[in-house]
């Protein structure tokens, strides 16, 4: 008789979402208000509603399409990035929400047991991406306790003296959970920062 079948390690020792948990806390609470998701209680706009009516007649709806999102709405995104961000050597993947792209990244990037840098407070999902792709040494870094901005020297002093160098830092702006917004010069010694260290820096811009 052969041993029973077994979870995946990764999938055992990866943390519940922070979402269940506290989905348990409210269960039969009373006049409580959940602050943790930015989901809107309203409907979109009918207009929008009624534009979905259509699109799904559509022949090619029904068909597999292209992995990487809809070339039309690629091209368009490519465009915003030209005219507004003064972004002109850009590629672009449309994914169904932000938690696919950053997972997508983490297996792009990362091979199971490199170093990684976050910080705190951080977006429960990034932690839970590198836990499920096999990524063990999760470093995470403090913010300050009045701007919760992250702390950019604790970052220069892991990337020149922590062997193995971290194979990809992350930062989220603004922040998730925290809202902070980081200035452009923080953002841009980060950046240098990587870039002397070669490391991979991964910008989550999920409100912009």
């Amino acid at each position: 008789m052969g041993s029973f079948a077994k979870l995946a390690k990764r999938a055992v020792e990866t943390e519940a979402p922070v979402m269940v948990k506290i989905q348990e806390l409210l269960r039969g609470a009373k006049d409580v208000m959940s602050l943790a998701q930015g989901v809107v209680y309203w409907q979109p706009p009918e207009s929008a509603m009624n534009k979905v009516k259509e699109i799904i007649w559509e022949p090619s709806i029904s068909k597999y399409g292209s992995d990487d999102g809809i070339p039309e709405l690629r091209e368009a995104l490519l465009e915003k990035l030209r005219r507004e961000n003064k972004l002109t050597k850009s590629s672009v993947m449309v994914t169904a929400g932000a938690n696919q792209a950053f997972v997508n990244l983490v297996l792009t990037l990362c091979d199971a047991g490199d170093s990684v840098v976050m910080y705190a407070p951080y977006y429960f999902n990034a932690y839970m991406s590198f836990q499920m792709t096999g990524v063990t040494d999760i470093l995470v870094g403090g913010s300050d306790p009045k701007t919760l901005h992250p702390d950019v020297d604790w970052l220069e002093k892991v990337l020149k003296e922590n062997k193995p160098i971290p194979k990809l830092v992350t930062v989220v702006n603004p922040g998730n959970p925290s809202g902070a917004f980081i200035p452009r010069p923080m953002l841009e010694r980060i950046s240098e920062l990587c870039k002397n260290a070669g490391s991979w820096l991964v910008v989550d811009n999920t409100y912009e």
